[in-house]
């Protein structure tokens, strides 16, 4: 049903209420492909029934992401030119649908750093670069920045970066780094926090990109 809409408002709309629908029954168990059983508690370790696994809800979690971006780009080409300025005001006024996608895969507690690093950060950078959408490119980046954790942001800073560098060139990307930047300080500056590993070097990073951007 959701495919068959072609009002992409109406489509987005529905698809928001499919995420919001589907928000208690998203599977959340751990992917035993990817972990080591004696390292699950034990209630896990017991044979149950397959309901899916976390790996099952963050492909149907990238693939209605992926459909509410597209929808909310189109919304920009529809319509006079004229009105423009308009739909660039409705469209920033519905981000935050598009956001929430991003906001569940982060809620998801079996969501492993491997995982992010193999598949939902390339997921999300492959939409956001492809796009070739300003709106759309500033929003997601930063909402990338702001609702995923920062052991991800440290296990995969190259290769945001080298997203930054795939944007369209109307996109602020200074303000998406300083974003980063600041987030990552934080983090860093946190006396209950186990800091950035040394073998980290976030200076080298970021200036190794900018001189290849």
């Amino acid at each position: 049903m959701c495919r068959g809409v072609q009002n992409p408002l109406r489509g987005l709309f529905l698809r928001n209420y499919l995420l919001q629908s589907t928000r208690t029954l998203l599977p959340d168990s751990p992917d035993l492909n990817n972990v080591d059983v004696n390292d699950l508690p034990e209630s896990d370790k017991e044979p149950q029934e397959c309901d899916g696994t976390v790996s099952d809800a963050v492909h149907f979690v990238l693939v209605n992401f992926a459909e509410m971006n597209k929808l909310w780009v189109r919304m920009q080409h529809q319509g006079p030119s004229r009105e423009r300025e308009k739909r660039e005001k409705d469209r920033l006024e519905l981000r935050i649908l598009v956001g929430t996608n991003l906001v569940r895969l982060s809620q998801l507690e079996n969501l492993t750093e491997e995982m992010y690093v193999k598949e939902v950060l390339p997921s999300i950078l492959e939409q956001v670069v492809s796009c070739r959408d300003r709106i759309s490119q500033e929003y997601l980046m930063e909402c990338v920045i702001q609702v995923f954790g920062d052991d991800f942001h440290l296990a995969t800073l190259n290769e945001f970066l080298q997203a930054c560098g795939d944007l369209v060139p109307e996109v602020n990307v200074k303000n998406i780094l300083i974003a980063l930047i600041e987030r990552l300080a934080i983090f860093a500056s946190n006396p209950e926090g186990k800091g950035i590993p040394d073998e980290i070097q976030l200076f080298d990073i970021f200036l190794n990109k900018l001189r290849t951007s």
